[in-house]
Parts: C-alpha cells; sequence; structure tokens
C-alpha cells in the first residue's frame, strides 16, 4: 500500500529510534478496520486521525492546515472521521494516518533553520492545537545545545483533554522547564539530520516522555515582524568581550528580579508584572558571546509608570545610549496609578535616604555573615542554601541602588541645563570609594617596602613566600585584611563569574603593590583651584551637592555590588569544584559553561554535561575571532555580522571630554586588563573599563577610551585623580597603536597624534 508523506515521516522517526506515538497508515479501502485496530492498538481508548496525503509534508509543499484531522477521537467514531479526512482530499488521493491520542501535559511545534544553530520553540499546556491555530503561546529561542537566547511567556488559552472531551482553560505560566527546551533542542537538530532540511516538528510531553507526533520540511521560514534594538551601551563597561553562559543566564536573573522589585515597589501590580514577565525575563540578549541591552524591553518596561517620555530619556541617558528608537506602546500605567504616582515618588525622595541607609546596612551585615562560611568544604545542597541567600537577603533589595540611579540622572539633567559642558566638567568631581582604594595601595605598598623580606617576595611574584612572611608582620597583616574585607570584590571584569578574583590569584595583588611604590601620597585634582572658581548660585548649589551625594553613593553600591558578586563566585567555584569530583565536569572552570537553571537543577541531563561544556567552549572559542557591532537592529533575531570601526582619519581624532587638562606622551594600547611589569606609558588606551581597572588607571597620566560616557567609572576617577582623559574614541583601538606618541586635550576631546611609532 502507498502511504501519504506524513505517514511515510513517521516512519522514517519510529526506525531512526524517535519516541513516536503507535500508529498505522489506513487506505480507506479495507473492511477490516476493526481488527486492524485490535491488533495494533489494544487498551487505546482514543485516537488521533490525521490526514497523510500523497505529496502532503514534501520539501516543496506542506499542505499544513487544507486537509482534515481530529484528536480525541472515540474508537467507535473512527470510521466517520476517516471518511472526513479522505473527504478533505478533494480528489487527491491520500492515506490516512490512526494514531494513539497522547492527552499530554504540554505541547507544541519547533522549528529548525538552515545555516543557524537555532530552534524555535512554541508551546502550551496541555494540547498544541491552539498552537497550531495561532493563538497566543509561549515562545523560546534556543541554541542547539538548549542554552535559552530569547523566551517570551504569554498568558494563553490552554486545552486540555478530560473524560473524552476538551476543556479549556486561561493559563499565564510558564509551559516548558529548561530540562525540556534542552531536551527539545536536541531532539530538534537530530531530527534535522536524520532528513537533511529544516523541519517543522509537532511534539508533546506526556508524563515527563518527549514524544514526536510529527515533522515535515519547512517551505516557508516563520515570519517575525517586530524590529528588535540591541545596544551593548554601558553594559559593556560591566561586561566586556565575551561572556560566558553561567555570567550571562545569573545577569539576566538579577535584572529581571531589580526590575520587577523596582516597578512593584513604584506601584505596578504583581499581577500585571507577572503578565509581562517576558519582558523583564528577555532585558538582555547575547550575540557572539557579548551582551547587550534588548532596548525594546528596556522601553517597554519605562511604559509601566506614568511619564514615559521622561523615562525614556532618562534610560537614555543614563546608559549613554547609541539607539533612539521608537517602538509601538502596548502598556499603560492604570488611572489610580497616574493619580498616586505624583504623591509616591514624593513619598521616596523624602525618606530615601532612610532607605539607603537601611540598604547600606543590611547588605553590609548580609555579607559578613556570608564570609563566615568555608566555601571550600560547603555540600552542594549547603552551596544551593546559600546562593538562596544571595538572591533573597541581597539582591532582592537591589531595586534601591537603581533608585539611586535615576537620583543622579535627574540631578545630572539639571545641571546640564544650567551649565556648560566644560562647567559641567569643573564642577562633578567628588570623592569616592575608587580612590579611596588607591590610597589604601599606596600605604601597603610603602609599608612593605620597608620590610625587605616581604617587599623581595612582592618583587618576585612569590606568593607563597609572601603568605608566610606577613604572618609576622602584625600590623601589615591587619592593613591588608582591611583592604581585602573592603575591596576584595573590586578586580578587572569583576562582574563575570569566570574571572578569579585576587583572593583567588594573589600574584594580582602583588603585581598591583610592586608598581605602587614609587606612587606616593596621591593628590586629588582640585578643579576649583586649578581653575578659575565657578560662582554658583544657592539652587545651583544645592542641585550640585544632591548630584554629588547620589553620584558618590553610587560608586558605594558598585563596590557592594562587587563584594555580592564575589560570594556568588565562590559559591559558584565550589559547585564547579564537587561536579569535577563527581566526575560530572572535567576540570572545575568548567562550570561557568554551564546555565544558572542547570547548575541549581540538577536532572536527569546531568550526565551528558561534560559534552554540553564540550560543545560549547568551541562555540564560544569560534567567538573570539569575530568583533560584532556595538549596537544594532534586527527583525529576524538573526546574529549582526562582524563589522570594523568607523575610522577617523588624519592625525586628529576625537571624543567626549571628561576630565580636563592636557598631557602629552606616550600611548599603550590594553586589549584586555594586565599588570604591566612597569609602566612604560603615560595614556592608557581601552575599549570598555569597569571599577576594577581604577588601579592601573591611577598609575596613569591620560586616558582615552572608546566607550563610556561622563559618568563612567574611569571618568569619575579620572576627573578625582586630575587625569586628563577623553571617552567616546570610537576607532581608537585600531588608529593608535603602542608607543605613538599624542597630544590628550581633556578639556576639548581632542587628540592629536605626534609621532605614529615603527609606523
Amino acid at each position: 500500500m502507498e502511504i501519504g508523506g506524513k505517514a511515510k515521516s513517521l516512519k522514517i522517526l519510529t526506525k531512526a529510534g524517535f519516541n513516536v506515538p503507535r500508529f498505522i497508515s489506513y487506505d480507506g479501502q479495507s473492511p477490516l478496520l476493526s481488527s486492524i485496530l485490535d491488533s495494533n492498538f489494544c487498551g487505546i481508548e482514543y485516537f488521533a486521525v490525521r490526514s497523510s496525503a500523497f505529496g502532503e509534508d514534501s520539501a516543496n509543499k506542506s499542505f499544513a492546515g487544507q486537509f482534515y484531522s481530529a484528536i480525541g477521537v472515540k474508537r467507535k467514531d473512527i470510521p466517520r472521521e476517516i471518511e472526513k479526512v479522505l473527504s478533505s482530499y478533494k480528489g487527491r488521493e491520500g492515506s490516512v494516518i490512526i494514531q494513539e491520542f497522547l492527552p499530554c501535559e504540554s505541547s507544541g511545534v519547533m522549528f529548525t533553520e538552515v545555516d543557524s544553530n537555532k530552534i524555535v520553540i512554541n508551546s502550551t499546556l496541555g494540547l498544541c492545537s491552539t498552537v497550531v491555530n495561532g493563538e497566543a503561546c509561549d515562545e523560546y529561542i534556543a541554541d542547539k545545545s538548549g542554552l535559552i537566547i530569547k523566551k517570551k511567556i504569554r498568558e494563553k488559552n490552554a486545552l486540555f483533554f478530560q473524560y473524552g472531551s476538551c476543556i479549556q482553560v486561561k493559563k499565564a505560566g510558564e509551559s516548558l522547564s529548561f530540562q525540556q527546551i534542552k531536551q527539545l533542542a536536541r531532539i530538534a537538530i537530530k531530527i534535522q539530520k536524520l532528513f537533511g532540511v529544516p523541519q517543522d516538528i509537532e511534539w508533546a510531553f506526556k508524563d515527563g516522555r518527549l514524544f514526536i507526533l510529527q515533522s515535515r520540511p519547512i517551505t516557508k521560514a516563520p515570519i517575525i515582524t517586530e524590529t528588535e534594538y540591541y545596544d551593548s551601551a554601558n553594559i559593556a563597561e560591566s561586561y566586556s568581550g565575551i561572556v560566558l553562559p553561567l555570567t550571562f543566564s545569573f545577569a539576566e536573573m538579577v535584572y529581571s528580579c531589580v526590575y520587577k522589585d523596582l516597578l512593584r515597589k513604584s506601584g505596578v501590580p504583581q499581577k500585571k508584572l507577572e503578565k509581562h514577565s517576558s519582558i523583564f525575563d528577555n532585558l538582555l540578549g547575547t550575540f557572539y558571546g557579548r551582551m547587550y541591552y534588548n532596548m525594546n524591553n528596556w522601553y517597554r518596561m519605562a511604559e509601566f509608570v506614568p511619564g514615559y517620555r521622561r523615562n525614556k530619556q532618562n534610560f537614555e541617558s543614563m546608559i549613554t545610549s547609541n539607539i533612539k528608537a521608537e517602538i509601538g506602546k502596548i502598556i499603560s500605567p492604570s488611572i489610580v496609578l497616574r493619580i498616586v504616582y505624583p504623591f509616591l515618588i514624593g513619598f521616596k525622595v523624602l525618606t530615601y535616604g532612610i532607605t539607603s541607609r537601611y540598604f547600606k546596612s543590611s547588605v553590609i551585615k548580609e555579607l559578613n555573615s556570608l564570609r563566615r562560611n568555608d566555601f571550600n568544604y560547603l555540600s552542594y545542597d549547603e552551596c544551593i542554601k546559600s546562593f538562596d541567600e544571595i538572591n533573597n537577603k541581597l539582591l532582592r533589595k537591589w531595586y534601591v541602588t537603581i533608585e539611586n540611579d535615576f537620583f543622579v540622572m535627574t540631578y545630572l539633567g539639571l545641571l546640564k541645563k544650567m551649565l556648560s559642558d566644560t562647567e559641567i566638567q569643573r564642577v562633578l568631581t567628588f570623592s569616592s570609594k575608587a580612590t579611596e582604594q588607591v590610597d589604601a595601595l599606596a600605604s601597603l605598598s610603602q609599608k612593605m617596602t620597608k620590610v625587605d623580606t616581604l617587599w623581595s617576595a612582592v618583587q618576585e611574584g612569590d606568593v607563597k613566600i609572601f603568605d608566610s612572611e606577613i604572618l609576622n608582620h602584625n600590623g601589615i597583616k591587619s592593613e591588608l585584611e582591611t583592604y581585602m574585607y573592603t575591596f576584595g570584590g573590586r578586580f578587572a571584569n569583576e562582574l563575570k563569574l569566570e574571572s578569579k578574583g585576587i583572593d583567588e590569584d594573589s600574584s594580582k595583588l602583588l603585581s598591583v603593590l610592586k608598581l605602587y611604590h614609587s606612587y606616593g601620597t596621591r593628590v586629588l585634582a582640585d578643579k576649583q583651584s586649578a581653575d578659575k572658581p565657578l560662582s554658583l548660585g544657592l539652587k545651583k548649589r544645592f542641585i550640585l551637592n544632591k548630584f554629588k551625594k547620589y553620584a558618590s553613593q553610587r560608586e558605594e553600591f558598585r563596590l557592594l555590588r562587587s563584594n555580592t558578586f564575589s560570594m556568588a563566585r565562590k559559591l559558584f567555584r565550589r559547585i564547579g569544584n564537587i561536579f569535577a569530583t563527581e566526575n560530572i565536569l572535567n576540570s572545575t572552570d568548567d562550570i561557568f559553561y554551564l546555565t544558572l537553571e542547570e547548575i541549581l537543577n540538577k536532572n536527569i541531563f546531568i550526565s551528558e554535561y561534560k559534552s554540553l561544556v564540550e560543545q560549547r567552549k568551541d562555540e564560544y572559542k569560534s567567538y573570539s575571532n569575530i568583533t560584532p557591532p556595538s549596537h544594532f537592529s534586527t527583525s529576524n533575531r538573526q546574529a549582526p555580522n562582524a563589522v570594523s570601526p568607523n575610522r577617523q582619519t588624519g592625525a586628529n581624532i576625537s571624543g567626549q571630554p571628561t576630565s580636563s587638562g592636557k598631557i602629552t606622551g606616550r600611548i599603550r594600547v590594553f586589549r584586555e586588563f594586565f599588570i604591566p611589569s612597569q609602566i612604560d606609558f603615560d595614556i592608557l588606551v581601552t575599549s570598555h573599563t569597569d571599577p576594577g581597572w581604577t588601579p592601573l588607571i591611577a598609575l596613569s597620566k591620560g586616558l582615552i577610551i572608546e566607550h563610556g560616557g561622563i559618568l563612567s567609572h574611569a571618568s569619575i576617577v579620572a576627573r578625582e585623580l586630575g587625569i586628563p582623559t577623553v571617552i567616546g574614541v570610537g576607532n581608537a583601538m585600531t588608529f593608535l597603536k603602542d608607543g605613538d606618541i599624542v597630544e590628550l586635550d581633556g578639556t576639548n576631546g581632542i587628540i592629536k597624534v605626534q609621532k605614529h611609532e615603527n609606523r
């Protein structure tokens, strides 16, 4: 008997070992249907009767939705449904599929893509009829390893089969677990390899088991209409370069929780936040291992509270956004919130001093509690418990720091209206924790130089001798412990969990101390003595003082964040050690190639973690040769093309002046952070900096940085230390080379090349 395209596909899947519900292909002619059913479906009560016309689901045509199919069919009604299927062929030849019906817990369709490692999964709770019919459903985009790139969770009409009939229920929760997404992604890639072309696959989960209901070639790619905008903006200052899966998924979780908490504290109902949870779950995106803001969802977030236009502009200013896009509004604040919001904000302003003090004291208290743990001896369950404490007792309070950021941007916006750009530079200097770190390093270094055996260990970078020798000098030991307590979580790439801290690699600290012996006592930049003092009226002075208060506090909060992430890093490294000991992973550091969900929820796929990690290592290694754009738009979720930076030609380049003064000197280009053996340069050139660059910045006489703004950490430190700085020099890393002699004008933002080295 000749069978149709759909039945042929199911036979191939079954032969290849995929879990396909029992089925037969029936031509509609045999009078022995009852006997056939008895012999093939003993004990089965309900069936799916599907079309399988000749040519259906071929590579050229799918006829999807054109022929009749039925689900939940009782045995006695099968002949009637067969007639309906055959009638829908309208003269075409074909057979009918009679298949065991699955009253599943979740189901849907997924699509593989040509020349892409991405899988698009549409899913719902219950039967997938609602998905096939185009109703609202959850959407996931995953890579071939199951790493979730993006997800949208919607309120949906779930269809459940109970007692012989379908019952429709409104559901808002997620329809898939991350384990199920991983399993679907793996199966989708296998099915595509089996057929050799991209596939449209219908699937279902019943009692935890994955069943493949049908698979057909994709004859037309899914249409994705909304243009999405991505901008690395200032997130690249915190997460520069390639970021591994654990760091990205952890950051994704933190952003989602913090901004939901912020809006809840701003009067937005919890139910409304849950309805739009996909916005918060997708505030970030990753392409080629680099992190971006999903600008669409940041703009959507600004719609929840009154003053959308102002909120949007404040956000763009806060992140130094390259994109100023407009998207259609879909969310509006309630009438009640519109009325009470001004009073709520007023109350927040009046009580923020109390709020911020409580936040700082509670975070410090919790950090002290976590520090008492000996992470080297924690079990997996104890690590998870400690992580829950970090999440619930620390990160769930972090919305307070976002409120502080809004105060900073509000007062900065007022100052910009009152003062010129040059005047802004002259008044924005304020004391911060960063320069306290510089002073502490200089003090430690100078004291160590007076102890020959200790200083010799520093110069040689001998950690073992240093650790032994410092025990003999209680005063220096105590000062070092104070430094580690305050600044132990501060180092370059401090928010990237895969980065090793100075407490894990003491050689980093010794390298810094070695250079600081000649630093001497820091002389703070005093702009008002170097330049003619600005005469500010009472109103301007009040606003300036408010700005400095919140900006200084912003730097304090950043340091608390560094130390909080340090605790999380210790926990994950410990879990990595446990997984390596139990032969789940090959090494401790492999933990950073897993996602947060994969670590927190050990599951049936744990035996595959080794191969999963190796696969991701190969993938991330390939990213190192790709230079993606800093911002882009896409309407098909495809990664952007690699780009070359826009080049300024001639002898001069320019950017935004953020710390005034002039310096002529030799440059050194830092493609990543490291402490050189000696300071043989005057001007530091790099793409991004984070707070961990402070020790190196303090040893420089000038800064040229490709990305950032007036409130970037480098700008703040440079103003305080009197280091001329120009930021936003788009092609500095390609235009300038090690050894070039340049004149850096931090007042006007001009860089003049006086001598090119070896060109």
